[in-house]
């Protein structure tokens, strides 16, 4: 029996497994948030094959726009953190106690005493 590339069936087994099986596991791996650097290293396929399959996914646009949103709330959170680490560093730091008042009342007290007003 001869078979063309027409009549192939969809999944036919290669020496090298499944006719489909690394663009199965690129979309899988790209639907649980790896990278295509990642994918890439994992399957040893080129980021070009893999960015143009996953391309032409049908639900490609709405995989990736779930992806950006969620970067963004990864950053946002990160910014948060960064922002209250800050915080804490300097409100160590410049903290306003009874004994900073009093040393800032001093360093006025001296500076407008040397002054001359005419």
């Amino acid at each position: 029996m001869v078979c063309s590339a027409l009549t192939m069936p969809e999944r036919m087994w290669t020496k090298m497994g499944s006719k489909n099986s690394w663009q199965d596991r690129a979309e899988e791996y790209y639907r649980d948030g790896l990278m295509i650097v990642d994918i890439e290293a994992l399957l040893g396929v080129s980021r070009k094959s893999i960015s143009a399959h996953l391309r032409g996914l049908p639900d490609y646009e709405k995989i990736r726009e779930g992806r950006k949103q969620e970067a963004v709330r990864r950053r946002r959170q990160y910014k948060t953190d960064k922002q209250r680490a800050y915080r804490l560093k300097d409100s160590t730091i410049y903290a306003v106690t009874s004994e900073t008042v009093r040393r800032e009342h001093e360093l006025a007290v001296m500076e407008l005493s040397r002054e001359k007003y005419h």
